[in-house]
């Protein structure tokens, strides 16, 4: 289920839940198709919001040194933006110890599973 999405500017970085958590997720703002290299899944949701801010404010940064069409200020206030959310994120990640999981690890251990069932001995 999808519980926020924050968007950069050729991306929206989805929050979603999770078996293990809460999934970030990256999808494709014109084609709607999803990153499958960008998933990164947090035990706690606070983080995981404030990572999904992070890399949509990372992503308009990025796109606002590529398109010189900004404004000074513009691009002034893009890069606080980008400080202020990294900022945010580090912290809470700090302070609630959840840095997050690779989603590409996670579908790995997964399969992994699937393939070889544990053995229980009594």
């Amino acid at each position: 289920m999808l519980l926020t999405a924050s968007e950069g500017r050729h991306w929206r970085y989805e929050v979603c839940e999770h078996a293990d958590g809460y999934l970030v997720q990256m999808r494709d703002l014109e084609t709607g198709a999803l990153d499958e290299e960008f998933s990164t899944i947090f035990r706690t949701l606070p983080v995981a919001f404030a990572y999904a801010e992070m890399s949509a404010a990372y992503e308009r940064y990025a796109a606002s040194e590529l398109e010189p069409e900004l404004e000074p200020a513009e691009d002034d206030q893009v890069g606080i933006e980008l400080e202020t959310t990294e900022r945010h994120f580090v912290d809470l990640s700090d302070r609630l110890h959840d840095s997050g999981v690779n989603g590409v690890v996670v579908q790995s251990w997964e399969r992994e599973n699937r393939r070889n069932p544990t053995r229980l001995l009594h």
